[in-house]
């Protein structure tokens, strides 16, 4: 999830039936978002690289541990992330941890059951993880925490490249709710196709093979938001088809949403 301090105001995107040419001066900021979100250099970099991590040793049972996963996993990430960043001609920096024990509240911005990504920092709820290994199937535990943790790693990777600040400008220009809700739906795909890039890059060392594989893709075949009206974030035949996408991939190219037709963003 990603989460925003206040929505922008949107502004007047009128355009003049005569323009032809020429682009007025709101069409200048949309056009260079369009380019920003479709023609991201980030596409052109190839496969991302392993990491050679494995998965992190540490298990939800206690605040602690949890924090030392989620640790482990940014640090993996940078690792795998960094070189393809700087190859596609942006400014690397790793994102700021925050993991939120239970009934600690974040003020500054919104946060879901589980995570969110919001100005460089990624915050992972605690409590959902705890529960999720007390509660349910452990190992469905671990692989929520490695999807996750890189779907919110994805925003990051959204922001450092342009895309995250050119799909904001797309939707405060988007034509009603239904519209922005489009936008918001191809940014969170997206970012679930990123977590997918980075476990296929990794895939022999972490290791995603056997149950652990079969897991994660029940996991990202069953992570949909029928249930919620606002419609944000794809269904799960959407959500599962771009995590799996990115996992057979390996690459960033794979995950330009941003050019899927309405249907496969659904």
């Amino acid at each position: 999830m990603r989460a925003t301090p206040t929505p922008a105001a949107t502004p007047s995107a009128a355009v003049s039936p005569g323009a032809t040419t020429t682009t007025t001066p709101a069409e200048q900021p949309l056009a260079a978002s369009n380019r920003a979100v479709m023609q991201n250099a980030l596409y052109r970099v190839g496969q991302l690289p392993a990491s050679h991590c494995k998965e992190p040793a540490a298990r939800p049972t206690s605040v602690a541990q949890v924090k030392a996963y989620y640790t482990e996993s940014i640090r993996c990430l940078d690792r795998a992330w960094a070189p393809v960043i700087r190859k596609a001609g942006f400014t690397f920096w790793s994102p700021r941890l925050e993991v939120l024990a239970p009934g600690q509240v974040r003020t500054q911005c919104a946060i879901s059951d589980s995570g969110a990504y919001c100005n460089g920092v990624i915050s992972m709820r605690a409590d959902f993880d705890l529960t999720n290994q007390r509660r349910y199937d452990r190992l469905w535990t671990r692989t929520t925490m490695a999807f996750l943790i890189a779907h919110e790693y994805g925003h990051h990777i959204q922001r450092l490249t342009g895309i995250m600040a050119a799909s904001d400008t797309r939707a405060n220009y988007a034509n009603g709710t239904d519209a922005r809700l489009t936008e918001s739906r191809r940014l969170e795909l997206q970012a679930s196709c990123f977590s997918g890039v980075y476990l296929g890059a990794d895939r022999r060392y972490f290791p995603a093979t056997g149950a652990w594989l079969k897991k994660w893709l029940w996991t990202v075949a069953h992570r949909g938001d029928e249930w919620n009206p606002e419609r944000s974030h794809g269904n799960k035949t959407s959500h599962s088809r771009w995590s799996r996408r990115g996992l057979s991939s390996a690459s960033p190219a794979s995950c330009n949403t941003f050019t899927a037709a309405p249907a496969a963003i659904a």
